[in-house]
């Protein structure tokens, strides 16, 4: 489908407001990367000359056109895709400081014995607990640095961090590429710095400015070449085209109030692509969906249960037209 006409379809839909999820169980899968992007809403990445790769991957597979984020700021969003819940974190403090003792994603997965790894970009090593890196992002005078772990959520659950073995599944995403070449685990986290996820951070990078302008759109473009290089890695794979997997793409927080599904009100509609080996292409789908649809889905593609307000399962729905295979 042409861009013109692909965009004129896009705009319909999401004037006739929002459509009802399939009905159909979400199939199970055997490998879904999901790649979380920054502070961007939906308006700002689709039809944005800046955003090619992600325009692209929406056109050619499906793209989730009410899809909401759930708060405000980063840090609460990243737990909600984790654990169905922020528990009330409000802001972008040291993950130390909201320790939590609650379940999550990865906890029910190593509880199935399903493989899991983050792949995070910046980070110096394996199991790095610091807050963040280079430099030093607390105290005065503070540096903005291109890894923290407000954007990256394994860390605020305790039983992640707990031994030594489970903070090993935190990686710098320079091994993504042996992973990917060899045997990767069914459950890639991936999260770019804060140059490639297009939050900004000086002095390694600009700040974002206002939405759609020249230096915004420069933090886009870097993003979305980098999303392109993520997405055509993992579908180039060997591992790709044997059953069922998907890469899910989704950024943190949008900029509005707009929320559903048990989260209102939220930060508006973000951009939310989903890829698949198998499944739909040319997909827009307007259903509802937030955080916790992103978690409930990704819970019922692996059959390991539900978290919080992932278990709503009157207001939360999971995205099922975007995973199906017809099989």
């Amino acid at each position: 489908m042409r861009v013109a006409s692909w965009l004129a379809a896009l705009a319909l839909m999401l004037a006739a407001g929002g459509a009802v999820a399939g009905t159909r169980p979400v199939p199970a899968y055997d490998h879904i990367f999901l790649i979380i992007e920054e502070n961007h809403g939906l308006d700002q990445i689709i039809g944005n000359p800046a955003a090619p790769n992600l325009n692209a991957l929406a056109r050619q597979y499906g793209l989730a056109t009410s899809y909401f984020s759930t708060t405000d700021p980063s840090e609460p969003n990243y737990i909600a895709m984790l654990a169905g819940d922020s528990f009330g974190i409000a802001d972008d403090n040291a993950y130390y400081l909201h320790l939590l003792d609650k379940p999550n994603l990865m906890e029910q997965l190593d509880a199935a014995g399903i493989a899991w790894k983050g792949y995070l970009q910046s980070m110096p090593h394996r199991g790095y607990l610091g807050v963040c890196f280079p430099g030093r992002c607390e105290g005065v005078p503070d540096v903005s640095a291109l890894y923290g772990t407000k954007h990256n959520g394994i860390v605020y659950f305790r039983h992640n961090i707990a031994t030594k073995a489970e903070r090993n599944k935190m990686a710098p995403i320079t091994e993504l590429a042996g992973d990917l070449a060899s045997d990767p685990p069914r459950f890639g986290y991936i999260v770019p710095d804060h140059c490639g996820d297009m939050h900004g951070s000086p002095p390694w990078c600009g700040d974002s400015g206002g939405p759609g302008g020249v230096l915004d759109n420069v933090l886009v473009s870097r993003g979305d070449a980098y999303v392109g290089q993520l997405v055509a890695a993992i579908t180039a794979a060997p591992f790709w085209a044997r059953g069922n997997n998907a890469i899910i793409v989704t950024f943190d927080e949008g900029n509005g109030k707009a929320g559903c599904c048990d989260a209102i009100p939220g930060t508006g509609k973000v951009y939310t692509a989903v890829i698949t080996s198998h499944g739909p292409r040319g997909l827009i789908d307007n259903t509802p969906y937030n955080h916790y649809s992103l978690l409930q889905t990704i819970e019922l593609a692996f059959r390991v249960g539900c978290l919080g307000f992932a278990c709503d399962s009157a207001n939360v729905v999971p995205m099922t037209p975007l995973l199906e295979t017809g099989k």
